[in-house]
């Protein structure tokens, strides 16, 4: 149970990242604001508050994508 609510929470996850990309390029294409022309004021404005998220996005997209070795997931399977 708790295995499927974390794989939907993910796979929702990245549809929404899926979307807002397609927006961006969507508004970049056809002359409208892109959503970048918001997010970069705000950097500006809270430089350390943007570290720390950047930070945070960073360490859990390589927890993700970079598991352990060993597991079902992993190139050699289960451990015996």
């Amino acid at each position: 149970m708790i295995g499927n609510l974390f794989s939907w929470t993910f796979t929702a996850l990245f549809g929404v990242i899926t979307l807002l990309l397609g927006f961006e390029s969507w508004a970049l294409l056809t002359n409208h604001t892109p959503i970048s022309d918001y997010i970069r004021p705000a950097v500006h404005s809270y430089p350390g508050a943007a570290f720390v998220i950047a930070v945070v996005i960073g360490i859990l997209l390589g927890h993700f994508l970079w598991g352990p070795a060993y597991g079902r997931t992993s190139p050699t399977g289960p451990k015996q």
